[in-house]
């Protein structure tokens, strides 16, 4: 008899420390949610440009900061894709990789002593539409990962 009062109080005290555990682990989840979707928001090209266009720079020293504050924001963020599925991280990895191509790509049609507005006008015009897929389709695994949540 003991045994079995000991054994239930054990499973007991267990699932109620696996619901607290779940409940941080998705509190964790959410705001990686947000931190990913800001980290989207905030390199989409024109948000990028807008954001860190410098008056005072040529096109080499742009090219230079935008890349490097790329790298500074995902690397931010990198701990978030303990908490989101690989398939959303690997689209948020595309988003960047197919900015930073942009951006390069741009770069190498730009004279280096440009005014970078110049460069920034560039990587705006030539954002194609597969650049943007790129974001949305991240910023979308994010929300669908979302709404399994919510679907249970």
């Amino acid at each position: 008899m003991v045994y079995f009062f000991l054994n239930h109080d054990y499973k007991r005290r267990r699932l109620e420390m696996l619901a607290k555990d779940n409940a941080e682990i998705l509190k964790l989840r959410f705001q990686a949610y947000e931190r990913l979707t800001l980290l989207l928001e905030r390199l989409m090209p024109e948000a990028l440009i807008l954001r860190e266009q410098r008056h005072d720079m040529n096109c080499q020293a742009f090219h230079s900061l935008l890349l490097r504050t790329i790298r500074q924001e995902f690397n931010h963020n990198l701990a978030m894709q303990v908490y989101v599925t690989i398939h959303t991280w690997g689209k948020v990895s595309i988003a960047r990789e197919k900015l930073i191509k942009l951006i390069n790509t741009s770069a190498s049609r730009s004279k280096p002593d440009m005014p970078a507005l110049l460069l920034g006008k560039t990587i705006i015009e030539e954002a194609t539409p597969e650049v943007t897929y790129h974001f949305n389709d991240a910023l979308n695994a994010i929300k669908s990962e979302i709404e399994s949540y919510y679907s249970r």
